[in-house]
């Protein structure tokens, strides 16, 4: 229905999709590449010290610090894998219009009606991956390939994300000295270590929220040392105030944690799939 307020939140492990009205402007920092589009109307992209521009969608490189006024319309944030294979994958069949802010995601068109009509009528989580890499990738070309070494990172940080390992600790783990782990991790992934790890806890945190947990506690599991920092964390990432989507889910948080990191466009994939409805 054109008159639904409410939001819509896909997990999984490759990527983040948000559907949902905004009033404020959303103020990017994150952690991740993301694409962002404007369903109903253009929204106003602001990079600081440049004229603003006014386009359907946009996809933005990580780190990088982008004010998105969506006039309070319906809009869709995907926030894209960590490796950086998606936004390397995209950046080079776009035309960059402001630092950091590639302009006109291909296939936009149908992009938009495909996620105008997913916020009308949620699907499972295995069909919206689906149709979202085949939005991202309609050719299924080869993704980029990733450094082995820091996909090994990334994989010790999701699997002990509650712990504040050492960039020392890590880089140990792939035989490298810190300071060409930095560098590498900072290349491939587009953001700083810590970066990196607050992001992922930021999804653990909402994983355990579809689990029934009070958000302080599935916060505080993901590493965060409070609700405060949760929510600090959340803001300065997202751009957004996480009552900003939480007090509008009512039942539309869907979380898949079974999807496997690997890029490809599978037509019967099967992957462990939940929906909190209540």
């Amino acid at each position: 229905m054109d008159d639904d307020r409410s939001n819509l939140l896909y997990l999984w492990p490759r990527r983040t999709l948000f559907v949902g009205f905004m009033d404020q402007p959303i103020r990017f920092s994150q952690a991740a590449a993301s694409v962002v589009f404007g369903l109903k109307q253009p929204v106003t992209v602001r990079v600081a010290g440049h004229t603003p521009v006014q386009t359907w969608s946009v996809l933005l490189a990580p780190g990088a610090k982008v004010d998105i006024e969506p006039t309070g319309q319906l809009v869709a944030a995907c926030y894209l894998d960590a490796l950086g294979q998606d936004y390397r994958l995209l950046s080079r069949r776009m035309r960059e219009v402001l630092p950091g802010v590639h302009g006109t995601v291909p296939g936009e068109p149908g992009l938009r009606r495909w996620l105008q009509e997913l916020h009308r009528a949620p699907a499972l989580p295995s069909e919206a991956y689906r149709l979202l890499e085949q939005g991202i990738n309609p050719g299924a070309e080869p993704y980029p390939p990733a450094d082995p070494r820091i996909e090994k990172v990334v994989r010790i940080i999701r699997e002990q994300v509650h712990r504040n390992l050492s960039v020392e600790v890590l880089a140990a783990e792939v035989n490298l000295s810190v300071s060409r782990l930095v560098e590498l991790f900072r290349n491939q992934v587009g953001v700083p270590i810590r970066r990196y790890r607050q992001w992922h806890r930021l999804f653990v945190t909402f994983t355990g929220v579809e689990r029934g947990e009070t958000l302080t506690d599935a916060a505080i599991a993901a590493g965060f040392t409070d609700s405060a920092h949760f929510s600090h964390t959340f803001r300065m990432t997202l751009g957004m105030k996480p009552s900003d989507i939480l007090a509008m889910l009512s039942g539309r948080l869907f979380v898949d944690t079974h999807q496997d990191d690997t890029p490809a466009v599978v037509p019967g994939y099967a992957g462990g799939e939940q929906c909190l409805s209540h």
